[in-house]
């Protein structure tokens, strides 16, 4: 090897006494192709010449590059860094890299993120969705680029989706607030793009019409997916001359910006206003009070969709698309009471 030039895999063949192909198929991580003497020699040799394997090089062999793209909508969102942490954790130790991508809840930038890492080559593509139809992945599909979905089922785009039942997930949720006596139950959600929180629409429309209950179109309020998005749904409307005695928060976010609005309108959880979410996110058991919520494990998705990734990798025979809904859990916790006496406003009283 030249004193000052990059080290090459005859470099490494040479000093550990064996061939080229052997340094290869070690490095690539084969199973039964040396002994396992050969083969810590080669790993030895490499370590000690910084050889380093040249991925371009072998992508273009193998047709592999050996990389999967992840888009995600929220890299803020502490539920997307779990279901990130979900995908790597089975991904890395195959030898796949994951290239993140955030759309900052844009379908714009979805699209364009989607573009970005099919140029790039990438393997295959997990997608946390946020658009309202899979048309910008169809391309990807036509290629051949396998595609998994985490919470979204798309269903135009007839590829593998791992979701909860976001229907019975909102269902529950209501039903649990319509136990307790409440009939003036506001939603806030988040934009009425992705599939999840028009599931969860569809849920809570489904749990008060099985009551006969009518929803009043003022208490259906959405906002932008973040904490201030949540706040100012809640607080419009409970400003109106009648209030709800309830809210359903369609994610983790929502909840948190809904609490405080109930705090700046004067009012007490549950006294006066009772919450329930969906998410529960690690700060949920410890509000005050306490938050009631449906839980889904956003790292038991993510690892879920990439063992289904890898599946679909290591196969040259595809199996069909499957949609896997994942079990939820609901934590009943201290933010749900009964209804006050009155929701209507002091001012509207007296008026």
């Amino acid at each position: 090897m030249a004193g000052t030039g990059r080290p090459t895999m005859a470099d490494v063949a040479r000093d550990a006494g064996v061939s080229t192909a052997t340094v290869s198929r070690v490095l690539r991580g084969e199973q039964g192709v040396s002994s396992s003497a050969t083969r810590e020699r080669v790993l030895a040799s490499a370590s000690e010449l910084g050889y380093i394997v040249n991925s371009v090089a072998s992508s273009m062999r193998s047709q592999r590059t050996g990389t999967v793209g992840l888009v995600i909508a929220d890299v803020a969102n502490p539920w997307f860094g779990q279901l990130a942490g979900g995908v790597e954790s089975v991904l890395s130790p195959a030898g796949l890299s994951v290239i993140l991508a955030n759309t900052s809840n844009s379908d714009e930038r979805e699209r364009a993120a989607v573009q970005t890492l099919l140029e790039k080559q990438v393997d295959a593509l997990v997608v946390a969705s946020s658009c309202a139809d899979g048309v910008h992945l169809r391309e990807a599909v036509a290629r051949g680029t396998s595609v998994v979905l985490v919470d979204a089922d798309l269903p135009d785009l007839d590829v593998d989706s791992v979701t909860i039942d976001n229907v019975a997930a909102a269902r529950t949720a209501v039903d649990h607030l319509l136990d307790f006596g409440h009939h003036d139950v506001a939603i806030v959600m988040g934009g009425a793009g992705p599939a999840s929180d028009r599931a969860r629409l569809e849920g809570y429309r489904q749990a008060l019409a099985a009551r006969n209950l009518h929803v009043p179109h003022e208490f259906v309020c959405s906002g932008a997916d973040t904490f201030e998005g949540g706040r100012a749904a809640a607080a419009s409307v409970l400003e109106q001359w009648r209030r709800p005695s309830a809210f359903f928060a369609t994610n983790n976010f929502m909840p948190m910006g809904t609490l405080v609005a109930i705090a700046e309108a004067g009012l007490k959880v549950p006294d006066d206003v009772s919450v329930v979410g969906i998410d529960d996110m690690e700060w949920y058991p410890i509000a005050d009070p306490p938050i009631t919520a449906v839980h889904e494990s956003a790292a038991q998705m993510g690892q879920v969709a990439a063992e289904r990734l890898l599946l679909r990798l290591r196969r040259k025979r595809q199996p069909p698309p499957a949609r896997i809904r994942l079990e939820t859990e609901f934590r009943v916790r201290d933010s749900v009471g009964p209804p006050p006496d009155s929701t209507v406003r002091p001012s509207a009283e007296q008026g």
